[in-house]
């Protein structure tokens, strides 16, 4: 029973998607932030390196292909691996902590997306 109140999943779906784009965009903010404050200095490879992988999903997202989700989720799985293991390196500061939490938000809200775009797509 749904009443007046509850959300339809197109609204979820468009409230998951505006989060995630948020995150997405504070993931990227983040990387380049690292690159331009990096002891020895911008570096444009290693920036293109962090943030491809990301960016080859961008219209996969604005299309609202809920598979294209499903497949962000695994490659934050890698992003993760990387911000775990450079909170416990010795050299870690605040950017590291940042970085785990970015990326187990970014993974939430992309199984969240996945799963309402998948239903608002069998819904209609």
């Amino acid at each position: 029973m749904t009443d007046a109140t509850t959300p339809t999943m197109r609204q979820k779906y468009m409230r998951i998607k505006t989060v995630f784009l948020m995150g997405y965009a504070a993931l990227l903010a983040l990387f380049i932030f690292w690159n331009i404050s990096r002891p020895s200095g911008f570096n444009i490879t290693i920036l293109l390196i962090q943030c491809v992988p990301l960016l080859a999903f961008l219209p996969g997202i604005l299309q609202n292909h809920y598979r294209t989700y499903s497949w962000v989720c695994f490659i934050i799985l890698f992003y993760f691996v990387k911000a775990v293991e450079g909170a416990f390196a010795s050299t870690a500061n605040f950017t590291d902590g940042i970085f785990i939490g970015l990326t187990v938000y970014l993974f939430v809200c992309a199984m969240m997306a996945s799963r309402w775009a998948q239903r608002m797509l069998y819904q209609d």
